[in-house]
């Protein structure tokens, strides 16, 4: 019973979003020290249930975000136990094969063969990026470089590799083959510490930045109007008060970021008069008052949140990046706007991975069950996808994520491709309040700079506001929980290329397609084990 509890232990909590140095431990030892308790069950069926159970409570636990229904509703526990037990299902299956004896062929068979299933589960609605097994390698800055040669299914590789050798050296108490084990554990942190040392010694920092990053902290109920909470709501222009206070005006920024959905109505509902503009922004700030920022209705100027990002850019003198719902005659969107100081023409990015529920409603085929959601959460229209990823032409070529784009490679990867030297990503988790979703998505997040070699500056209503290196060590981390606040720093610009953004994903799963094939040919030929 030991080897299943305190396995539970070291991969259930290793991750760096939860305690510090147990990702490490699981990455070698976790799983391995399951399948040596598993092994002793005599039946098949009961190994396969017995690592359907472990691991489903293993990411009921990392994933116990997901089970609040704060703003979600009861709906979401169903949900919840749906996705635990597929991931615990996907786990069973692979762990039917951990039997002796173990090949080196097998072990690598069986290393490819899980990164198979977790790239599946990018078909599974829109998408389900969260929790790949790999982020226990993203516990130190050291092993986490290793993600820029294959990504995060490449760190997902080597953890089932490493945890496999270190069963078999156990099994077999061979020390030749412990030594491989251990030679397979350090490799990725040797790795890192080369990189590290390589590209700070060779790649100057290409530019440098003011930064201000704004974090709202807004809960649901208090930015968007809801009549079950009527007093909690707080008037769009109080919102834009606290942003102001928070930006000091003493202070110089290049760059000015706000979350997604940063302010209620869009960006080009005109909801505010003028004469109440005036008392809040400089007026020298103002930009020139024409559609679609500013409309002339009845005798007075009616005021849109898109002419006020304008007017933020023109008092800081700086570009500002700002989250807005937006629609046109084309669609409704998701989206993010890059204001340029004293230019009236912003750029629009529409997100393109949409979440289900939140700003989709899923299985639309279906119409009773899509009306039936819809009812439940009084969603009445979703959010269309954006086409394409897009560049902000600022000091630098920046990439720009929407919320859970940012736990996607291939988005990440393809802004890179595209020229991107720096990521931004605008988010939200206030729909999951007090749990861990902010700093999972925060991790996931520094695994895309590592993949792809460049900085990443992140904005959040509610969640982890930060600027991580082209490393992914965090260079500053907002403390602010409570208030509409600002984090100013100096930020230093450096990006290099990387085999990742080469070759993607494509590499990792050529190579485990490769391995499985290669371990059903031999053991068909040979009948290896």
């Amino acid at each position: 019973m030991w080897y299943f509890a305190l396995s539970f232990l070291l991969t259930a909590f290793g991750q760096p979003a939860w305690i510090s140095g147990f990702g490490t431990l699981a990455a070698v030892f976790g799983y391995a020290i399951f399948w040596k308790g598993v092994l002793n069950v005599p039946r098949p069926m009961h190994r396969f249930i017995y690592a359907t159970l472990w691991f489903a409570a293993v990411q009921g636990v990392q994933l116990s975000w997901l089970a609040t229904p704060d703003y979600m509703g009861v709906l979401i526990i169903p949900f919840y136990m749906f996705l635990i037990l597929g991931m615990g299902l996907q786990f069973g299956f692979i762990s039917h094969f951990v039997t002796q004896p173990l090949s080196w062929l097998k072990l690598l068979a069986i290393s490819g063969a899980w990164v198979i299933c977790e790239w599946l589960r990018l078909f599974f609605l829109c998408g389900y990026t969260w929790n790949p097994t790999g982020l226990a390698l993203t516990d130190t800055s050291y092993s986490l470089q290793f993600a820029s040669v294959w990504g995060i299914f490449g760190l997902s590789f080597w953890v089932i590799l490493v945890n496999l050798a270190v069963l078999k050296a156990w099994i077999e108490k061979s020390i030749r083959k412990t030594m491989i084990g251990v030679g397979l554990a350090v490799f990725p942190y040797l790795f890192g510490a080369l990189q590290l040392a390589w590209v700070e010694s060779s790649i100057p920092v290409s530019n440098t930045l003011k930064v201000a990053l704004v974090q709202t902290n807004l809960a649901p109920e208090e930015k968007e109007f809801d009549s079950k909470l009527p007093t909690a709501y707080i008037h769009p222009l109080d919102q834009w008060e606290a942003i102001l206070a928070a930006l000091k005006e003493e202070k110089q920024a290049d760059l000015i970021v706000l979350p997604e959905a940063a302010l209620p109505l869009g960006a080009h509902t005109a909801n505010y008069d003028l004469e109440s503009i005036k008392k809040i922004f400089p007026e020298e700030s103002l930009p020139p008052l024409k559609r679609p920022y500013a409309i002339f209705y009845r005798g007075s100027w009616r005021i849109t949140n898109a002419y006020l990002a304008q007017a933020l850019a023109n008092q800081y003198k700086a570009h500002v990046i700002i989250g807005l719902d937006d629609r046109d005659m084309d669609g409704k969107y998701n989206a993010a706007f890059h204001f340029h100081p004293m230019d009236l023409i912003p750029k629009r990015y529409e997100k393109q991975i949409l979440a289900p529920i939140g700003e989709y409603i899923p299985l639309g085929n279906w119409p009773r069950f899509a009306r039936f959601i819809g009812e439940q959460y009084g969603i009445h229209s979703s959010f269309d996808p954006g086409k394409e990823g897009k560049i902000f032409q600022a000091q630098v070529p920046i990439g720009i994520s929407i919320c859970l784009e940012e736990t996607f490679t291939s988005i990440m990867r393809q802004l890179r491709l595209k020229g991107a030297e720096l990521f931004v990503s605008v988010s939200n988790d206030a729909y999951f309040p007090r749990t861990k979703l902010g700093w999972q998505h925060f991790h996931h997040g520094r695994v895309r700079a590592v993949e792809n070699g460049a900085a990443l500056l992140r904005s959040c209503n509610s969640g982890v506001t930060a600027g991580v290196d082209c490393f992914g060590r965090p260079f500053k981390i907002l403390n602010s929980e409570k208030h509409t606040n600002a984090l100013y720093f100096t930020f230093p610009v450096r990006s290099f290329k990387t085999l990742y953004t080469f070759w993607g994903d494509a590499a990792i799963l050529t190579q485990s397609s490769l391995l499985i094939g290669a371990y059903l040919f031999f053991s068909r030929k040979k009948k290896l084990p």
